[in-house]
This record gives C-alpha cells, sequence and structure tokens, in this order.
C-alpha cells in the first residue's frame, strides 16, 4: 500500500501525500519550506487498510483512488483534477508556477512614533537594504462547477456573501483576518499551508486564481468531506482540536472603550446585579497603566489602587474579568527595558517577537505578574496585526493600494514568509503559558487570527466596525465566512466600534448623539439580537456607553428588547453551551451558512442573511431599520415583516411554536424584541430558567424542548464550567433521542453522571 506519490517533470516535482481517504497533501516545487508549518498539527501515517489508495495510469493521466475520492494527475502539466468516488467532479487545479526572488530588509535608520486612534505604533524610517534570503513568489488556478458555492477565507470588512465574482485580498489589518481556507457546498475545501500575503481572484466565477506571495513550495490540503459537517473534521484532524472554552464565556459580556479605574469596573458588576439583568463578564479596556507607557502590563495605582480586591469583588458578584494587552510597548517602562535587554523586540523597537519561543515566555511572565495574579480570567489579545499603514486620513486608499502599503509595512519587521502568522504565534504563547502555571481555561479575544488559532483558545471579533445598517449586515456574512473556516468562536462589536462620523476614512458611525438618538437604539438592538446567536456575546464600542439601562427606563421599547435578547441567551444557555462542546468533541461548527447545509436547494444558496446556529435554529438578523433612522427621524412606510426562506423539512417558530413548511418563502411579522428564529422538526433543545450567571447552571434544572415531526437527537453536555479535567473525562453528555412515530424519548448516558441535570421534556407540536 502507498500513501505517497511522485511525479517529475525537468523543473520541479509534484508529491500527492494522503492523510487519508479524504485528505491529500500537495507539494509541488524543487525546496523544502524552511519555515515549519505553524498551522498543522498532524503528520501523514500509514493509512487504515480499509482506506487503501490505489494507483492506475491512462495514456494520459495518473489516477489516485481511494474509497471516498479519486486524484487525476495530467500527465504532461501535472495539472490535478479531483473527483468524487463515483466519478463526479469536484474541483481542478492547473496553472502551477513557482517564480524565485530575493527578499530584503531594511535596517538601521530611525524610528518614528505615531498616536494613533489605534494606539502609540513605532515605524522605521530609512535604513540600508540587506539581504535576508531566496524565496518564491507562487500561482495556481482553481476552477469550480458553475451550481456551486463558496465560504472562507477569514473575516473581511466588505462582508462577502460567498466568495464568487470576487478579489480579496488575504494579508491581517483592523477589520481583516486573513485564513487561506475555504469550503464548497459540493462538501470538499483548500487549506494553503502559506503564512505570506495571499490573494484570490475569483472576479470570472469559473475559476480563481491564486497568489501566494512568499513560499519555497506550492502545500496545499484538498479535503473531500462529502458535507460540510465532514469537512469540519477533518480539517479538526489536521489542524487540532478547539479546545473548551470557561462557561461563562457562554454569557453576556459587558465592555466599552473604555472604564478608567476600579471603582467604575466594579460599579457596572453592580449595577446589574441590582437590576436583576444576567452578565457573565466584564472587561477592562487599554489605558489603564500609567500615562506615557503605553502596552505596560501592571495597573496604574492611583486609579487602581487595589487589583485584588477589584478582582474579588467582581467574583463575588459572579462575574469575571476580562483584561486587553498589547504586542506592543512605548515608553520608559519595566516591560520594554526588560525585552530590549534581551534583544526580543522586533526591529521596529517596539513590537515583541511572537515568532520566539523565549519571547513568547517573557511575554507570559510580564502578564502573569502584572496582571493575571490578581485574579484576571481572560485576555483580550488586541491589536494582534501589529503593524499598519493606511488606519489614518481622510479618504479610504482603493483596496489594491491599501493592501501594497499594509503588506510592505509588515515586510519591514517579518520575514514575508510568515507575515499572517503574527496573532498565531502570539495566541500559542499565551495559551502554552498560562497551561504550565493554572488551570484556568483559556479565553483569547483577539483581533487577528489564522488556521489552527483555534488550538489556543481564541475568540475572533471582526475589528472596529463603525455603526451603521449596511455594517450590520455585512456582520451576517462575515460570522458565516469566519466561522467556516473551522474557527469557531467569533464576535462583532455590538452596536458597531465607531458610532459617530469623523475625519479619518473608518470613523463613519451615523450617530452622532450615541444613546441619546433613538435610532441608535434600535440599531443596537437589532445587532444584540444577531450577537445572541454568535459564539460569544459581548457588546463594545467608542463613543457612547453600552449598558443596559443606558437604553431607555424599563417599560420602554428598546430597553425591553435588549434586556429580553441577554435574557433569551441564558433561556438558552444549556444549549449553546452544548454547541459548544461539540465543536471540541467532534469538530463541527457552531454557524452554517444555508448554502452549506442544505447544498442541493438552489434557494438557499441564495438565502445569505440567514444561517443555522448548531443543526438546530434557523436564525435570520433583520438589518434594516423599522422604526427610526439616524436623528431618530421615524422610518416612513414601515414594514414590519421580513421574508425568510425556509428550506424543506417541518420548521417551528420559536416564540410562537407555530409550524411552517418548508421549501418556501413567508413573510414574518417582526416585533421589535424579536428576530425571525425557527427550530427545525425533530431537534431537541435544553433550556434553563431564571439564570443570572453561568454559575447558575450548576444545579439547574432543564426543559428539554422536543420538535415534532421528524425524528431527532442532541447530546446535552456540561462539566465543571472551567478546569481542564474534561480532557480527563470530567464531564457529562447525556444523549436525547427522539422517536416522532411513538412521540418516545430516551436519555443515553455513557459518561460520568457528575454533572447530570434533573431534566423534564416536553413535546412541541403534533404528528
Amino acid at each position: 500500500m502507498n500513501s505517497v506519490f511522485k511525479f517529475n517533470t525537468s523543473d520541479h516535482s509534484l508529491r500527492i501525500t494522503l492523510y487519508n481517504s479524504r485528505i491529500a497533501r500537495i507539494t509541488y516545487g524543487s525546496l523544502m519550506s524552511q519555515i515549519p508549518s505553524s498551522m498543522i498539527v498532524t503528520a501523514p501515517s500509514p493509512m487504515p487498510e480499509e482506506a487503501i489508495a490505489q494507483s492506475r495510469e491512462s495514456d494520459d493521466e495518473y489516477v489516485i483512488s481511494t474509497d471516498e475520492m479519486r486524484i487525476c494527475v495530467d500527465k504532461k502539466t501535472l495539472s490535478v483534477r479531483y473527483e468524487s468516488a463515483d466519478g463526479a467532479l469536484l474541483s481542478c487545479e492547473r496553472d502551477r508556477a513557482l517564480e524565485p526572488y530575493e527578499m530584503y530588509r531594511d535596517l538601521g535608520g530611525a524610528f518614528e512614533l505615531r498616536q494613533t486612534v489605534d494606539g502609540v505604533r513605532s515605524s522605521r524610517l530609512g535604513g540600508t537594504k540587506e539581504f535576508v534570503r531566496t524565496s518564491n513568489h507562487a500561482n495556481l488556478t482553481l476552477y469550480f462547477t458553475e451550481d456551486e458555492t463558496l465560504f472562507g477565507l477569514g473575516s473581511h470588512e466588505e462582508g462577502y456573501p460567498s466568495l464568487k465574482g470576487h478579489f480579496i485580498p488575504l494579508y491581517q489589518e483592523n477589520m481583516r483576518i486573513a485564513v487561506p481556507y475555504f469550503v464548497s457546498s459540493k462538501g470538499y475545501a483548500y487549506l494553503f499551508d502559506c503564512t505570506s500575503m495571499m490573494t484570490f481572484d475569483a472576479t470570472d466565477e469559473s475559476h480563481a486564481n491564486v497568489y501566494l506571495d512568499s513560499v519555497e513550495t506550492i502545500d496545499y490540503y484538498f479535503i473531500y468531506g462529502k458535507d460540510y459537517d465532514g469537512v469540519c473534521r477533518e480539517y479538526r484532524y489536521l489542524t487540532g482540536v478547539t479546545p473548551m472554552l470557561p462557561r461563562w464565556a457562554c454569557g453576556y459580556i459587558q465592555s466599552k472603550e473604555k472604564y478608567s479605574t476600579q471603582d467604575e469596573l466594579v460599579s457596572i458588576v453592580e449595577k446589574y446585579r441590582a437590576l436583576n439583568v444576567p452578565i457573565d463578564g466584564i472587561v477592562q479596556d487599554w489605558q489603564y497603566w500609567k500615562n506615557g507607557l503605553w502596552g505596560n502590563k501592571h495597573f496604574d495605582e492611583s486609579r487602581y489602587y487595589d487589583p485584588y480586591s477589584m478582582t474579588k469583588r467582581i467574583h463575588e458578584l459572579d462575574a469575571h474579568v476580562m483584561i486587553s494587552v498589547w504586542p506592543n510597548v512605548a515608553g520608559d517602562s519595566e516591560d520594554k527595558r526588560e525585552f530590549s535587554a534581551a534583544g526580543k523586540l522586533l526591529s521596529d523597537n517596539s513590537v515583541y517577537d511572537a515568532f520566539d519561543e523565549d519571547a513568547r515566555s517573557m511575554y507570559w511572565k510580564q502578564a502573569y505578574d502584572g496582571l493575571f495574579k490578581y485574579g484576571i480570567d481572560g485576555w483580550w489579545c488586541d491589536s494582534t496585526e501589529p503593524y499598519d499603514a493606511v488606519w489614518h486620513g481622510k479618504e479610504r486608499p482603493p483596496l489594491l493600494e491599501r493592501m501594497k502599503l499594509s503588506v510592505e509595512e509588515f515586510k519591514k519587521y517579518i520575514d514575508d514568509g510568515r507575515i499572517n502568522a503574527y496573532s498565531l504565534e502570539h495566541s500559542r504563547g499565551m495559551y502554552e503559558n498560562q497551561r504550565k502555571c493554572s488551570d484556568k481555561r483559556m479565553i483569547n479575544l483577539t483581533r487577528s487570527g489564522y488556521s489552527g488559532q483555534h488550538r489556543y483558545g481564541t475568540v475572533t471579533w471582526s475589528g472596529d466596525v463603525s455603526a451603521t445598517w449596511e455594517a450590520l449586515e455585512r456582520q451576517v456574512h462575515i460570522a458565516q465566512n469566519y466561522i467556516v473556516c473551522g474557527e469557531a468562536y467569533w464576535n462583532s462589536d455590538v452596536g458597531g466600534f465607531f458610532v459617530k462620523d469623523g475625519y479619518e476614512w473608518f470613523r463613519d458611525g451615523d450617530y452622532p448623539d450615541g444613546c441619546n438618538d433613538i435610532g441608535f437604539r434600535e440599531l443596537y438592538m437589532r445587532w444584540l439580537q444577531f450577537a445572541c446567536f454568535t459564539p460569544f456575546f459581548r457588546s463594545h464600542g467608542t463613543d457612547t456607553p453600552r449598558e443596559v439601562w443606558r437604553f431607555g427606563d424599563r417599560g420602554e421599547i428598546f430597553r425591553d428588547a435588549v434586556e429580553k435578547t441577554i435574557k433569551l441567551r441564558y433561556e438558552l444557555m444549556p444549549y449553546f453551551y452544548s454547541v459548544n462542546a461539540a465543536v471540541t468533541f467532534d469538530g463541527t461548527m457552531p454557524i452554517t451558512p444555508l448554502a452549506l447545509a442544505y447544498p442541493d436547494d438552489r434557494e438557499a444558496h441564495t438565502a445569505t442573511n440567514e444561517y443555522m446556529y448548531g443543526h438546530e435554529f434557523l436564525v435570520c438578523p433583520i438589518t434594516r431599520p423599522m422604526h427610526y433612522g439616524p436623528g431618530s427621524v421615524p422610518v416612513e412606510n414601515t414594514d414590519m415583516t421580513v421574508n425568510v426562506y425556509l428550506p424543506a423539512g417541518t420548521w417551528y417558530d420559536y416564540y410562537t411554536e407555530k409550524l411552517y413548511e418548508g421549501g418556501r418563502c413567508y413573510s414574518i411579522e417582526c416585533q421589535s424584541d424579536k428576530i425571525p428564529l425557527f427550530v427545525r422538526a425533530g431537534s431537541v433543545i435544553p433550556t434553563a430558567k431564571s439564570l443570572m450567571s453561568s454559575n447558575d447552571m450548576t444545579d439547574a434544572a432543564y426543559e428539554v424542548r422536543v420538535y415534532a415531526c421528524a425524528d431527532g437527537e442532541f447530546t446535552v453536555y456540561d462539566d465543571a464550567g472551567d478546569g481542564y479535567e474534561y480532557e480527563n473525562g470530567e464531564y457529562t453528555q447525556v444523549k436525547i433521542v427522539y422517536n416522532d412515530k411513538k412521540r418516545e424519548i430516551k436519555e443515553e448516558c455513557a459518561t460520568s453522571e457528575r454533572f447530570r441535570h434533573k431534566m423534564t421534556f416536553r413535546i412541541i407540536g403534533k404528528h
């Protein structure tokens, strides 16, 4: 049996390595990579006997077959065609090329410190060019069929509904997260093991020209999972397991730019508890350090006079503290002096070298000594795309110019072949070092990401977007494309980060009066309702506060809707936590575009404003005003309905429990306190009442709602809520199986019953 196949031309060699019957690694080139893979954790191993690969050749091509797919290699060009086991065309790869180039970097010169809206930045000016190494530019072309839809490639501010028809640059900056991975509705995916800048040009929908800026070989994985869940499981096999986030990460997280004192931070949690509004976390944003010591991981004692008592009080209130840390340091701080003395800063003399293991350990020790030891529960690793060249000015640079400027700034300090991987390595350092000294589960909210970063307990967000209805609609698309990339935990700043308009091109909010504008209250309400059905439920932004009481008094429409949405999240917390467990144990993703959930339904491919949460909920966020526009101006010709497409099957309105037959579009009336939310027949949904925090879930009795008209099953999960004992089997999984014909419910528990909840069942609907 053979799992490695080599084909040669006069210049290069093509190698196909089978990891199993569903994954093929394709490498093309004459050099071995000088950069070890930071995204792949699985080494190829002998394929099991039931997945033995066979090979044959004809006059024109070589054919490698497994029991799941066929890989056909053209003898003349070494181009590759992928087919299912029954011969159906999946995708083709052609026109492969490598172009050698010499890499140089400017060294020497002067430093310039800039105060930007994104913090203090350092740039190197001038210097002399010095040779670094030889590398290759590369390109290839991927061909698609007309009936497939593509998702992935990360989080991009343009909010592409899907990938075909678009030019997509893959580099890192605020509001842009590059992930070199995409999934097709035909059940396959491509993962490029490349950490340089890339571009994906699918403006001609029949194909995509893929450019890789700096590689030694073209190196990618073709995954055929047959369906989306199958693809996700194979991605997990290659890139590693997503650890369980702490249970409190399922709850509501309150943040803003910024709380400025210890007393203010504590008082916010105290007021939530006084109002009996659920909350699980409070976030301390930047500039808790002394003035002039940018990025120093130490509290300013004049404003945070007793950090131990601060975190102790918040923990007594049954909440948790997350704090912002930055990769760059400036001023004469102890952190910067330590990095400088050890030579662990990049050549801008500001950003620490996250590619260096010792530097990562030093960064963690600073974070521990200055912050973590006081009882901090979670990290907000901000600005993990640590360089920018366009985050200023009145005019938005054209896309290609913006890409060029940003990439050139990165290349001043980081090897061309690694500029997209900074956040991945930074996250690695935080996770690995925290696990050495603490049993607290890592949670790291971070602004950049890459394939494999999920291994390190990260949650990404879409950057500093603005408060507009258009931006909200784009978030719905961004969520789907990013989570499709196998990076499960994502969120956006509820209400948009920039609420007001401003001089810079990115300050584009429509609401100068913030919460005093009823129009902003409506936008915030709809954004929060969307965020309730994203994996991380967090409010944040500048220009105006975001606490629940800022949106009116109880009895007022938008305030009541905001509070009701937070309570809905807690009602469904047993469900959300169980979905998180499926991410860890099964590799499935919490959000699925309809086109991937229903690949044979052409209408589902066009319903891009809807998505599935888990396998149970169909979510349709509302992304237009129904009451007020900016300036509290009433909306004319108000239409309180939304068109919702329901795929084939039987569906239930979650709120009214009214039954709908799928395969058609419905006009759904929407009140202010809800968005269209449907449950698929056969779904099993665990719920809990009156939770004020995630800890209340520990002893809660569950009402399990079972939706009739189809068989179904669901695995209800719970554990200690924190710590890593779940890795040793300390958890409870109860599989609920529903037989619709018999209207019979069975519970199956094959694990420890330590965390088992008392459950009552309610069957919704009739035969």
